[in-house]
């Protein structure tokens, strides 16, 4: 005897839907991180291309005839000039055209306007730009040791209120932001189950409502039903 089975359930259809919620202090970090990586590659790049990074010798002569010779390489404020030229050029028409850095983009983040999902005005990209890496300024001036301290200070200083400022918001705004009127956003995606539609074959069939007496299922009539009496007097 054939034992029949139950037929095997259909997989369901699903749909996904995209939304952007306030990204976590750890994953703007490492955005930020990867941004700056990037942007020390391209300094060195640059650097390189210019002769900035290659050594000079320098013989001295002293008074009891010897000759001393010594060996020096570009100040370190050149690096911190030459970052502070590319990180605009890299950093505000991103946000402003394409709403993320590349870093941001690896890790689906984008910025845009904190009262509105808009897109940065240039004035906002590029005053984020000024309190996010505001710190390449100081970091020109401790290259110079009569002053290095003058400049360390404040160099530090700008990093901890950043950190504090972002870490310490509920939307991870830190100070730039706040000023800015940014937000940074992490995008979300969520997988819904579809609705069934018609012509699913799994979907329930629609119960046909019933006719008046005597129609058929398809709904006409068969007419009215003639009864024993008459048939008799007929025949």
């Amino acid at each position: 005897m054939a034992v029949s089975g139950s037929p095997g359930a259909r997989p369901h259809t699903y749909v996904t839907q995209e939304t952007w919620a306030p990204a976590p202090y750890a994953r703007r970090s490492a955005a930020w991180l990867l941004d700056v990586a990037l942007l020390v590659v391209v300094v060195l790049a640059i650097a390189a291309v210019l002769g900035l990074t290659e050594s000079k010798q320098v013989a001295l002569d002293e008074t009891d005839g010897s000759t001393i010779t010594t060996v020096s390489y570009i100040p370190t404020q050149w690096y911190y000039v030459l970052l502070a030229l590319a990180s605009p050029l890299y950093a505000i028409p991103l946000w402003r055209l394409k709403r993320a850095t590349l870093g941001q983009r690896l890790l689906d983040l984008r910025v845009v306007d904190a009262e509105a999902p808009n897109t940065l005005s240039w004035r906002q990209a590029a005053l984020r730009w000024l309190l996010l890496f505001g710190w390449v300024f100081p970091g020109i001036g401790s290259g110079y040791a009569a002053v290095t301290w003058f400049f360390t200070v404040p160099f530090l200083a700008w990093f901890v209120v950043l950190i504090v400022t972002a870490w310490r918001d509920p939307r991870g705004q830190g100070i730039h932001d706040h000023l800015a009127r940014s937000l940074v956003e992490k995008r979300q995606v969520y997988k819904l189950r579809a609705p069934k539609s018609a012509a699913d074959p799994d979907a329930p069939a629609p119960s046909s409502a019933s006719g008046p007496r005597g129609s058929s299922p398809t709904g006409a009539s068969r007419g009215p039903r003639r009864s024993t009496r008459a048939r008799r007097a007929r025949d």
